[in-house]
This record gives C-alpha cells, structure tokens and sequence, in this order.
C-alpha cells in the first residue's frame, strides 16, 4: 500500500507540475515565450510562429464562445459555436490515421472560452456530420479541401449561456440548390489555438481574402495558419457584429510566402440549415449576450 500511495503521490504531483507548466506558458507574454524558444534554439528564424498575435480575451462576447476542440486527450484543433449546441471545425480533426477513420463522438469534447486550464463552458459531444465526400486519407489535397468541415452537436447547450457567433444574413439557397452569398470585403480576422500557444485564444487580424477556388467553397488568404487553428473561424466584422464566413484548414505557400486555405459557409450551409431547423436554433447570438 505505501508503494501505491507513494506512486500515486508521484503521479498526482507531475500532472500538478505539468498543469502548471501549461499554464504558465499561456500567460507569458508572446515576446518572452520566443525569447526562450530561441535561446534554447527551439524557433529558428524561419519557423512561422502565432507570437505576433494579439491574444483575446475568452471572458467576453465574442470571443467566449470560440473554443478548443479535443480530441480524446491526444490531438486538439479549434472551433466555435453557432448554435446553442452546434459547434463548427475542421473534418481531419475527427480523423484518426491510427484507427484509418473517423473517431466516435463520444471522445470529442469542446471547451468554450477556453485559457490557461479556465473556461466558460465545456459539453461533451453527442454526434457530429461531415461531408460524404470527405475522406482524412488524402490529408490537405484539393480533392478534399472543399468538404473539410464539420457540425458538432453537442450533449449540452452551453451557447444559452455563452452564445454564439452569427452567419451573414444574406446567405440564399436558389432554385438549384446553390448556395451564395457575397462578402462586404476581402478582409478577414481568424482566431484558433495554435499549436505553439495552445492555451489561449490568439487573432491574426488585417488578413486578406486573396482568391475563391472550387466554386466559392475553398477560400485561400495571406493569413498564417499553424498546427491547432484548424476549424478555427474566419471571421468579417459588419455593423459591429462578427459574422463567421468560414474555417481555417490548411497551410499553404504562395509565390513562396506563406499563406492557409479555408472552406467558405457555402460548403456546408445546407447541412447547418437542416441541423438549425431540426434544434429551432434562436436569433441571438454572443454578440447580444453579456
């Protein structure tokens, strides 16, 4: 028994040091963190980093309901809700290569408002929809760029209390099924947790739409993306209120800089309005709820 009790007493104060530890990067601040990656020649020059983003503030509208997607204590990506109980990321964040499928939902869990071990609400989720034509095998290829999205329902509706971000009102679904929409500008704020400051919540603002691929529904912009910003939110600011125009998915280069590719709303419109309809989802949003 006292060689349990000693394990466990050794095991209960590495996970106390290794949360600490975790936290205590979260809210150094970005130009100290790279200080000490550099000197410990960790962040070569040329490796892109998050740390000339400005970190947000997870207490407050909107911001709170963006969030960390988990994944099974092994993987995290990023995402937001757009409902009471929707929430909105990235397809290969559900995909396992180990098992060569997706996962069960019942191993995703979402954290709202999440920074350095605190947040605004968490739920497990209860079930989620994906593209037909998504297949995680490809990775980032253009075959499956455009279908690199997925609606998470969650057990509990934690947007009551936290809300949710808004879509463009002027999203029209014509006679054929076409989904369109037009966008007030090309510029654009992403947010998600990347992998190198994946305790808080950081913005990459005064980025820019630069072209539509696959007619509309993949979005390609000089914003820079990094490992954990999957399924994290393009975001357009409009009569200040912050409206969700897409998802972060993937890094790319253009004429040698780097740049990320996104899925336009279009992409998956039609999957959100049957799920909004079925849950009666109300107008309100983060925006309004303080």
């Amino acid at each position: 028994m006292k060689h349990k009790a000693a394990a466990f007493l050794l095991g209960l104060l590495a996970l106390t040091a290794t949360q600490a530890f975790a936290q205590e990067g979260a809210t150094e601040s970005a130009e100290e963190k790279l200080r000490k990656m550099r000197e410990a020649g960790n962040a070569p020059e040329t490796v892109v980093t998050s740390f000339h983003r400005p970190a947000a503030d997870s207490t407050i509208a909107p911001w709170r309901s963006i969030g960390r997607v988990n994944i099974g204590g092994r993987a995290h990506c990023s995402g937001s809700l757009i409902g009471p109980d929707l929430v909105l990321t990235a397809a290969h964040c559900l995909y396992s290569r180990a098992q060569e499928g997706l996962v069960v939902p019942g191993v995703v869990h979402f954290v709202a408002g999440y920074h350095a071990g605190g947040y605004a609400g968490h739920s497990k989720v209860k079930s989620y929809v994906v593209s037909p034509a998504f297949d995680g095998t490809k990775g980032a290829s253009h075959e499956t760029l455009q279908y690199d999205w997925a609606l998470l329902t969650l057990e509990e509706p934690i947007g009551e209390s936290v809300g949710f971000l808004a879509f463009p009102s002027n999203v029209t679904i014509n006679a054929d099924g076409k989904v369109n929409t037009v966008l007030q500008s090309p510029m654009i704020t992403v947010a998600g947790y990347p992998g190198d400051r994946a305790h808080l919540l950081s913005l990459e603002e005064n980025c820019r739409i630069h072209a539509a691929a696959q007619r509309g529904h993949v979005l390609v912009t000089d914003c820079l993306s990094i490992g954990g910003d999957s399924g994290g939110p393009i975001l357009q600011e409009v009569d200040g209120t912050w409206q969700v125009i897409g998802i972060q998915t993937a890094s790319t280069k253009i004429r040698g800089k780097v740049a990320s590719m996104g899925v336009s709303i279009i992409a998956f419109w039609r999957e959100f309005v049957a799920l909004r309809d079925a849950e009666a989802i109300p107008a309100t949003t983060d925006n309004d709820i303080e």
